[in-house]
């Protein structure tokens, strides 16, 4: 898990250092767009995999990630505007919305999973109890019924 969540981490740190080139005019807008959505993808499958099963360190530093996106978000516009590229980033978060709202609902399926099976199994635990304290109880009136 903590593996994970340094991915995240280190893909943002990428992230900031090619921002600071672009803000320098020395970087490339397109590369900088890769690892936006490479840090993006890291953090949706960290999100993804662990769905309400993260300590509570761990949720603080995604938490963390999740802020630094946004801001990269409002850094990305600014400098699309600047260089009179803002169509371009209205592409790309056109395009972005698409995969966070394909992602939202995979994620919803996962949790909804994650509760179904929760359900089955209590089902299936009552089941079992049921069955077992049945059968104790019918061996225990056979047994009483056989007795001299």
């Amino acid at each position: 898990m903590i593996g994970e969540v340094a991915a995240v981490l280190s893909a943002l740190q990428a992230l900031n250092s090619g921002i600071a080139t672009l803000k320098e005019g020395k970087g490339n807008l397109d590369s900088i767009c890769g690892k936006w959505a490479e840090a993006s993808e890291h953090y949706n499958d960290v999100e993804k995999a662990k769905a309400g099963a993260m300590s509570y360190k761990d949720a603080l530093k995604m938490e963390s990630a999740k802020r630094q996106l946004a801001n990269f978000d409002q850094q990305l516009s600014d400098i699309c505007m600047m260089q009179g590229q803002h169509d371009l980033y209205k592409s790309i978060k056109r395009r972005m919305e698409e995969s966070r709202l394909a992602h939202e609902k995979e994620l919803r399926i996962i949790k909804l999973r994650k509760a179904k099976l929760k359900k089955d199994l209590k089902l299936a635990g009552t089941i079992m109890f049921t069955w077992v304290f049945f059968m104790v109880f019918l061996f225990a009136g056979i047994w009483v019924y056989r007795q001299p």
